[in-house]
């Protein structure tokens, strides 16, 4: 038993998370100018991220007005005071969520790559502010916090095109031919040791969201971990990058109309883990 429980925390991140508080911050904004209570996909979109975490037993940080559609400045002033308190209070494991619009821009580091041309996430916010992924990684980038595994989870748009990703059957891609007149474009992923970016969907396309449900990719998520958790009495253990992977295969399975769009999105996964993140108590 002693041996097993060796080898886990050698092959797991359990030696550094263990005893320490997990804690959980989500940032949304709402657009359109209607109120939150006529814009039920926001709710539940929020609704499903604090089930999922809770059942993970983090801790949420913030209230919904502390990390609602903010400005860019408040928003990069709050994530910053998220950020303290993992420093100053001891922290095993950071997991934070993003729900916004999203789009590319060029890179300011336009590396010699010949013809490509080198782009970076953003996060688009109201009044046409746009937060580059790489400026709230960035955020993390601290001595206290370079050892334990930090989670980020970005449910944006990547692009223009709708990924509706390839037919079952394996015939013709149902996909969107890229316009002979763009460039070739590269994507600029942020490094931060330690790490999982989860994107809703693949670079250069837009995400599924429903005005009802908000991300379909947030939900299968919270489905795949419910029935992980079945197996396990509830209580776990839930491997991340397991538990990223079963909802990928889920996804891959079926097709959704999601407003007037058919979606079959997919996540991508950037990861600079050396061991596996383990949930369980």
């Amino acid at each position: 038993m002693a041996e097993k429980k060796k080898s886990e925390c050698t092959l797991t991140y359990c030696d550094i998370m263990k005893n320490k508080h997990w804690r959980a911050a989500f940032f949304d904004w709402q657009f359109g100018g209607r109120k939150e209570s006529e814009r039920p996909a926001l709710i539940q979109e929020r609704q499903c991220f604090k089930e999922m975490v809770e059942k993970l037993n983090f801790e949420v940080y913030g209230s919904v007005k502390e990390t609602r559609s903010l400005s860019k400045t408040d928003f990069l002033k709050e994530l910053k005071r998220f950020k303290e308190l993992c420093v100053s209070d001891p922290c095993g494991c950071i997991f934070l969520t993003i729900s916004a619009h999203g789009t590319f821009v060029k890179a300011d580091d336009q590396r010699d790559g010949g013809d490509l041309e080198f782009v970076e996430d953003c996060i688009s916010i109201p009044k046409e502010e746009l937060v580059p992924i790489q400026e709230i990684i960035e955020v993390f980038r601290d001595e206290t916090l370079n050892k334990i595994p930090k989670i980020f989870f970005i449910q944006a748009c990547r692009g223009k095109e709708l990924d509706i990703g390839h037919p079952l059957d394996g015939n013709k891609n149902v996909g969107q031919d890229q316009n002979d007149d763009e460039p070739n474009r590269a994507h600029s992923t942020p490094y931060l040791e330690n790490s999982v970016i989860v994107y809703s969907t693949p670079f250069g396309y837009s995400a599924g969201s429903s005005n009802k449900k908000g991300s379909h990719v947030w939900e299968v998520l919270k489905n795949t971990l419910d029935e992980i958790l079945k197996q396990g009495d509830g209580k776990g253990p839930v491997k991340l990058l397991s538990w990223l992977k079963e909802t990928n295969g889920v996804l891959a399975k079926s097709e959704r109309d999601i407003n007037d769009g058919t979606y079959k999105p997919l996540l991508s996964i950037c990861h600079t883990l050396t061991r596996e993140i383990l949930f369980t108590r």
